[in-house]
């Protein structure tokens, strides 16, 4: 249900100087705290909601939540008074799967791919990948792993998912590339505290929990994110999507505007 609902995801473009670049742009004009964990929101609070955070206290008349699923079901974020239990068996139908990359630096293009081609395997086992390949027209080339298997090769650490993407291209091209990789990392969204894993996916007979993530609780508290979009999940756009959402819902409430 959740996929026949999807849209295409034919529009992926990449930002050549990184995501990390591109927010910060974004957010330019906007006042924001890096490295400041929430521990607790509090939104019984007669006059808003107050947010207990690692470098104190903020009070505001509304927040928006956009946290992953996996985190919301934690209970890494204390809520008084705790959500709804419609809104957390939402969550917990939403968790979070697998899906990382390793990224190498690789120049001379050995594999005689075009920018963002993209190759699969005809694998008959599950140690398997996909590559991207002379990302944006750079020498970059990203190895995806995923599902259980990337989760397993994620758990064991970033130089053995390395050592993973280098064998498995030697594998399938020849060891000539190796001397041309000069830089790699991968990344861990399982290990990571703020994440917990990659994009959401709907159990069987959950997707109607993106609905359900998108109602207010008291008109208090808002979640957005790439869960909170029943078409475009998984993506950017759709996390971008389902913010202005929020925000505009938010807005419409606090100052009563139809």
């Amino acid at each position: 249900m959740d996929f026949a609902r999807s849209s295409e995801r034919d529009v992926d473009a990449f930002c050549r100087q990184g995501f990390g670049t591109l927010l910060a742009k974004l957010a330019a004009d906007v006042p924001v705290q890096l490295s400041t964990r929430v521990t607790r929101i509090n939104y019984g609070e007669r006059l808003g909601c107050e947010v207990v955070t690692s470098r104190g206290q903020l009070r505001a008349r509304a927040v928006i939540v956009t946290v992953s699923t996996n985190v919301l079901a934690s209970g890494r974020i204390a809520f008084d008074p705790d959500l709804p239990k419609r809104h957390l068996d939402a969550a917990a139908r939403l968790k979070l799967g697998s899906y990382d990359h390793v990224a190498l630096e690789i120049g001379g293009n050995p594999f005689a791919l075009r920018a963002d081609e993209i190759m699969f395997e005809k694998s008959s086992g599950p140690r398997t990948a996909s590559l991207l390949a002379n990302t944006a027209g750079s020498t970059l080339c990203v190895v995806d792993v995923a599902g259980g298997f990337g989760r397993d090769l994620a758990a064991k650490g970033e130089q053995e998912m390395i050592a993973f993407a280098l064998d498995w291209l030697v594998g399938l091209y020849g060891s000539g590339f190796r001397n041309a990789v000069k830089r790699s990392r991968a990344t861990r969204w399982n290990q990571e505290p703020t994440v917990l894993g990659a994009f959401s996916a709907a159990a069987p007979g959950g997707q109607g929990a993106r609905r359900a993530l998108m109602e207010p609780v008291r008109n208090r508290v808002w979640f957005a994110g790439e869960a909170v979009h029943e078409t475009l999940w998984g993506t950017v756009g759709g996390a971008w999507e389902s913010g202005e959402v929020a925000a505009d819902a938010v807005v419409r409430t606090l100052t009563g505007r139809r």
